[in-house]
């Protein structure tokens, strides 16, 4: 039998943004930011029992805004980031900070009390205010609570993020010029090079700077059209990287030869939101769409080898993953009734994923045992 899906409601509240928890965490805790004009907005901490199939909860209090953007320090379980839009008057400004929760030393269940969260420092350039602009995603660095990325129209700011003396400061800053309108979206860490390189989505094509230098390293284009939504890299496979748009497709690149993708597939019927590897079993990729679909597939051929060595031929590898000569869906996953716009493996354990749609509707989920338990055979 199958493991059910669980489903929590975040009541009055829209949302838009989901992670996984960072740090040495070995609790399955998600964290959800909400959008609402009427309401206070919230960061809500989700914390999955695998063992009971309960979800625990903390609220607290962004007071900021509707959260658009959303990151967990990589190693301090309080902190996290986000860039948020506050609306007055008709008047809209954007903003980008860092805040600690005040984290409970124990779980609560469905408490309704919420708690303001405590701001550590703001991320606005002094030089140039960023209210004048408009910032669109943010992200930490893989391994290192001082050191993070905004992105504020077509420029990469990198930031050395102070958090005990309760400021940040601009460490290096890049742009990139296209057509019109276009800015940077999406920003990912690679997890190789020493993890010095991050990635962004510009208009319908991917981007790289190494930010040691603040310069292009790679760019990818004609990506997605007309816009890319999203990317990840493959922890184990070095230069391989995912990506999803507008175009109903996922997308999968080796960026040394980026003439033309290595798979491409479109089994979404609308615009894809998110995709993301399994940092474990790397050929197990998650993805979500407007067409209020999760899906989970298995892709093998763009995979590293996560079963078998390297002394065992090609048969032997294929009899114990039993798995996998032909690329495909493990299962689609019909639980939402918006829009999806982010699903995300757990930090904790690597079979668990959750997702957030538009209207607030949380949900947990883990790949089918039936192809979990292939893995050990």
């Amino acid at each position: 039998m199958e493991d059910l899906s669980v489903i929590y409601g975040l009541e009055d509240f829209q949302a838009r943004t989901l992670v996984a928890q960072a740090a040495e965490n070995e609790k399955i805790n998600f964290l959800v930011g909400t959008q609402s004009l009427k309401n206070a907005n919230q960061v809500q901490l989700i914390e999955f029992d695998d063992d009971s199939g309960a979800i625990s909860k903390q609220h607290f209090e962004h007071s900021a805004g509707e959260i658009w953007s959303l990151a967990s320090a990589p190693r301090s379980l309080e902190l996290i980031a986000t860039v948020y839009y506050n609306t007055q008057d008709y008047h809209t400004e954007c903003g980008s900070s860092v805040w600690q929760m005040p984290l409970e030393s124990s779980s609560k269940g469905y408490t309704t009390n919420v708690t303001p969260l405590k701001k550590v420092c703001d991320l606005l350039d002094v030089n140039k205010s960023e209210k004048e602009f408009k910032i669109h995603s943010l992200s930490w660095a893989l391994d290192d609570d001082s050191q993070m990325v905004t992105l504020v129209d077509n420029r990469l700011v990198l930031w050395d993020v102070e958090c005990a003396g309760q400021n940040a400061k601009v460490k290096g800053q890049c742009s990139v010029e296209g057509r019109g309108s276009v800015h940077l979206g999406a920003v990912r860490w690679c997890p190789h090079q020493n993890a010095t390189q991050v990635a962004c989505t510009f208009g319908s094509n991917i981007v790289s700077f190494d930010v040691r230098s603040m310069k292009q390293v790679w760019m990818i284009e004609n990506t997605h059209s007309p816009i890319v939504r999203d990317l990840d890299f493959n922890q184990n496979k070095q230069y391989y990287l995912a990506s999803c748009g507008d175009d109903g497709a996922v997308k999968f690149w080796d960026i040394r030869n980026s003439s033309k993708p290595l798979l491409t597939r479109f089994d979404h019927s609308h615009w894809v939101w998110s995709v993301r590897f399994n940092a474990s079993y790397d050929q197990l990729v998650l993805s979500c769409s407007s067409d209020q679909r999760v899906i989970l597939s298995n892709f093998p051929s763009v995979a590293s080898q996560p079963i078998g060595s390297a002394q065992e031929d090609e048969d032997e590898i294929k009899e114990k993953n039993n798995c996998a000569i032909e690329d495909g869906i493990l299962h689609t996953y019909e639980d939402h009734e918006e829009s999806v716009y982010a699903a995300e493996w757990s930090s904790a354990d690597f079979w668990t994923f959750a997702s957030i749609s538009f209207d607030g509707r949380f949900v947990i989920n883990k790949v089918p045992k039936s192809f979990k338990y292939k893995q050990f055979m």
